[in-house]
């Protein structure tokens, strides 16, 4: 190739380049809202100020905790840390014959500022020896505590256990002058029966026990004619008596 050739090509895609770029720069991202909404669903973690025992608790008692951290919106503190909160204990269950003890917890909405009441729940509502030592990461206890629990034992928590929490609502804060709590929406089940304005009347289904008589099938016989009944025969009139003379 000569260098006239050369020359020529390389203006080509000189042109081809300036025309046709091979990296487009994107658009800036927009501007998020952080700091404005703490989505629902968002991790909480939650300590414990009482000792937790399945040989000891039974269904309705409350067992004192409180946030360890605070939740910040917006650079204000909607609830700070040691905000008290309450497990609600629903369901307890004994160690015995093998099997380990357990409780069942669900906590009450946690209180914030404007009047506003978080919904929060357990990502592990019941509590067992087992499920503890299997979720480090969601009940954190001290390694003398952890050493008592196994298969079989009464479930023993020590104060100052951690338990993780999701939010069940978002709170949203892009309002400066009043925040406000945004459920998520309702979920609806295939088994979940619709409303209707009217209730329809029960279907009426075939009971296989109570089977209708078989039918015969073939040529139907004429039914024969009723004879007609007999009729009384009329007397004959008296023949009137001769009259003497």
């Amino acid at each position: 190739m000569t260098a006239t050739r050369v020359s020529a090509a390389l203006a080509v895609l000189v042109v081809a380049s300036v025309a046709f770029p091979l990296f487009v720069r994107a658009d800036p991202p927009q501007s998020s809202a952080a700091g404005f909404l703490l989505p629902e669903g968002t991790s909480l973690t939650i300590v414990v100020d009482h000792t937790i025992n399945s040989a000891q608790l039974d269904p309705g008692v409350i067992v004192p905790a409180h946030l360890r951290d605070s939740i910040m919106l917006r650079g204000h503190a909607f609830a700070r840390a040691g905000e008290p909160v309450h497990l609600v204990v629903t369901e307890v269950r004994r160690a015995g014959n093998g099997v380990s003890g357990e409780v069942v917890f669900r906590v009450d909405p946690i209180q914030l500022v404007d009047e506003l009441k978080l919904p929060v729940e357990l990502v592990h509502r019941a509590l067992s020896p087992v499920l503890v030592l299997a979720n480090p990461e969601d009940v954190g206890v001290n390694a003398k505590a952890r050493a008592q629990l196994h298969q079989g034992s009464e479930l023993v928590l020590p104060l100052g256990t951690t338990l993780r929490a999701r939010t069940g609502a978002t709170i949203d804060a892009s309002n400066p002058n009043k925040a406000v709590l945004v459920t998520p929406p309702p979920y609806t089940i295939s088994t979940d029966r619709p409303y209707a304005a009217f209730t329809p009347l029960p279907l009426t289904t075939y009971d296989p026990r109570f089977a209708p008589a078989p039918r015969h099938h073939g040529r139907p016989t004429p039914t024969p004619s009723p004879s007609p009944s007999p009729t009384a025969s009329e007397s004959p009139s008296p023949s009137p008596s001769p009259t003497p003379t």
